[in-house]
């Protein structure tokens, strides 16, 4: 299982479309959310065919593109996260200290 061409370009266009449409963030940030979607349908797309049983190219491609736009959601929240720590360092602490709470608590209203 390496790395196909075509996992890559799939990735890669994914990265191009999110790109057009997402227009938020610098030059660097949206190149990184590219990369990074690219890497993501690079890697996981074999695993996810895998997994699925798909075996044809066009199902190939179509999973690469939507792994690509995952992996680039992915890297937007990391980027936004990293932002607001660097805004606000006390509200991520406090952020992740009340969900762990609502994760781990037995008597949560979330029932």
């Amino acid at each position: 299982m390496g790395i196909q061409p075509a996992h890559l370009i799939a990735g890669l266009a994914g990265g191009i479309v999110r790109a057009l449409i997402y227009k938020e963030g610098t030059l660097v940030e949206r190149i990184f959310v590219g990369a990074v979607g690219t890497l993501f349908a690079a890697f996981l797309t074999p695993f996810a065919l895998l997994i699925f049983g798909a075996t044809a190219p066009a199902i190939s491609g179509a999973v690469g593109f939507m792994l690509g736009l995952m992996g680039m959601s992915f890297a937007i929240a990391f980027i936004k996260i990293g932002k607001d720590y660097a805004n606000n360092p006390g509200k991520l602490k406090d952020d992740l200290g009340s969900l762990l709470l609502r994760v781990f608590n037995k008597d949560s209203d979330d029932k």
